[in-house]
């Protein structure tokens, strides 16, 4: 065989694997996963003014639970996925914290980006078992474990810094906390003062990827902070997860997914949700409605509608009560109000095998000859 034959060979084998990897995003089946009811009480509350603003999103290692963060209330709320009504779906709220960004570690307990601390509570928000102090503005948290080591990473809105600390476990808890001198200048890197860097998320390779809020850029910083890479034009990146080989960012106000080759930095699919057939409003309340924070467990994703709500001053979502009725066929569990801040889900298909662009190697073998 030729030595250009064998070339080609390769290449096309290589563009197999890479298409092989990689999920495709198109007809996504979308639902509310869980919404606030305006018409119910929750927590001894009437939920027609609190919480709102669901930024943060996190899911328990066992896919049960998700955490919620409520900018405007503030609050989070712990939300079991196996009970389909909204109320008794949260069944633990914590109050005075926001968790604009929020992470699980592997022993279930629960991180929250509060600005000058990151607070560590556990997984039945019971317990506030430590927090990592001193920081500025810090909305951007995620938790990992490399080896034996629990590490977190941090960005700070302010500063346009990233940090890694290295987190010291006693007894099943947490008791110590010190930057990682071999990472970037003493354990932080400056990534862009202007950046306004908000949620972030370590790929299978140790990158961290950082959404890069008010520079409309995703920062792809090197597992030893010694360097990145800039994928630019990503208007209003706000947070992040990775399913398989992609990317997939969150971009705010613009109300849509972009979707990343990890390796190549290319832009491989974008996700917009449909609105109309949910029967949600894509403005939002007071046309301030965007997608924001994003998690994805197995092949489950879930994404906050931040200040979101339902269509038309009407819902077709929570509980039947005495605000409920038919207009025409149609029934409305809320007539004359809307329900706000869905949590939205899909499912992500598993990625198709191409077989070297429909050709076997035999095949490509009898087409070059």
């Amino acid at each position: 065989m030729k030595r250009g034959v064998f070339v080609f060979i390769f290449a096309v084998i290589a563009a197999g694997i890479i298409s092989a990897n990689a999920a495709t995003f198109d007809n996504l089946q979308w639902s509310v996963q869980y919404m606030i009811d305006t018409s119910q009480s929750d927590f001894g509350q009437i939920q027609s003014p609190s919480p709102r603003d669901n930024r943060g999103l996190a899911i328990s290692p066992d896919g049960r639970y998700l955490y919620a963060g409520y900018n405007n209330g503030p609050a989070v709320r712990r939300i079991d996925l196996t009970v389909g009504d909204y109320i008794d779906a949260a069944d633990i709220q914590l109050t005075g914290v926001r968790g604009k960004s929020i992470d699980v570690d592997d022993a279930g307990r629960v991180y929250f980006a509060e600005g000058t601390s990151i607070k560590i509570y556990n997984s039945d928000l019971s317990s506030n078992v430590f927090n990592l102090t001193g920081l500025t503005n810090s909305e951007g948290v995620t938790v990992t474990r490399q080896g034996s080591q629990l590490v977190v990473y941090n960005t700070d809105r302010g500063t346009g810094v990233l940090q890694k600390w290295l987190l010291t476990e006693s007894g099943g808890s947490i008791t110590d906390a010190s930057l990682d001198a071999s990472f970037g200048t003493g354990g932080s890197i400056t990534i862009d003062k202007n950046a306004s860097p908000r949620g972030l998320e370590v790929d299978s390779a140790g990158n961290i990827w950082v959404a890069g809020y008010e520079a409309n850029k995703v920062y792809v910083v090197s597992a030893d902070g010694s360097s990145y890479q800039t994928i630019n034009g990503v208007a209003a990146p706000i947070d992040i997860d990775f399913a398989g080989g992609s990317a997939l960012v969150t971009q705010y106000t613009q109300r849509q997914i972009s979707v990343f080759d990890s390796v190549l930095l290319s832009l491989q699919d974008t996700i917009t949700v449909p609105w109309a057939s949910l029967e949600l409003d894509p403005d939002g309340q007071s046309a301030g409605g965007a997608l924001s924070g994003i998690v994805i467990f197995g092949n489950d994703l879930f994404v906050s509608n931040e200040t979101g709500q339902t269509a038309d001053e009407k819902s077709t979502y929570g509980r039947t009560d005495e605000q409920s009725g038919f207009i025409g066929d149609d029934f409305y569990t809320d007539l004359n109000s809307d329900d706000n801040d869905p949590i939205l889900h899909t499912v992500i298909p598993e990625p198709t095998t191409i077989a070297l662009l429909g050709l076997g190697i035999a095949g490509l073998l009898r087409k070059k000859r």
